[in-house]
């Protein structure tokens, strides 16, 4: 109810799960998003989406065949940096659905370090969540900038939504 019921153009420099952005997407069909982030694997994971959905869900498929806490810990020892960008996106899927709390939490050198979630049965491959999002994000511009870069591609009037990254609770949470 907060959000302006026109959006021409819309802009998201934090956008993490993206739940605003979908949303703004699919109820107020703006002319220009653009979806923005400095977490390179999340903004992988959305060009993948966007260009590879169905190349994702195989590989969802078989990480859900193959899941259990042996593989979990396997997938997240691999250097993401050495995958494809589809497998690094399927990756980045499978982790965030099987780790303790769907938290996103990398060490001092940017490795993934969260343990794995103890759940029953996972949501690994949501199929027709990915085809849905893949489908909204069909026409969006999404990159890997700082969220001070939005000021170079918004406009007087557009619409930019901040949701900013918490504060670290102590000096070693950063």
């Amino acid at each position: 109810r907060f959000l302006p019921v026109e959006i021409k153009n819309y802009h998201e420099p934090f956008v993490g799960g993206g739940a605003v952005a979908l949303h703004i997407i699919r109820t107020r069909n703006p002319n220009k998003v653009i979806l923005s982030d400095l977490n390179e694997e999340l903004i992988n994971c959305y060009n993948m989406i966007q260009n590879n959905v169905e190349e994702i869900i195989k590989l969802l498929k078989i990480y859900k065949q193959k899941h259990n806490e042996a593989f979990y810990y396997k997938l997240r020892s691999q250097d993401a940096t050495k995958l494809s960008q589809v497998k690094r996106a399927a990756r980045f899927i499978y982790l965030n659905k099987t780790c303790f709390n769907g938290l996103y939490r990398v060490n001092s050198k940017g490795e993934f370090n969260v343990p794995i979630g103890r759940y029953t049965n996972p949501g690994i491959v949501q199929e027709d969540e990915l085809r849905a999002i893949a489908h909204l994000l069909k026409s969006v511009k999404i990159k890997c900038v700082p969220f001070e870069g939005i000021v170079d591609y918004a406009t007087k009037g557009d619409f930019v939504y901040f949701d900013p990254p918490y504060y670290p609770v102590s000096k070693t949470a950063s």
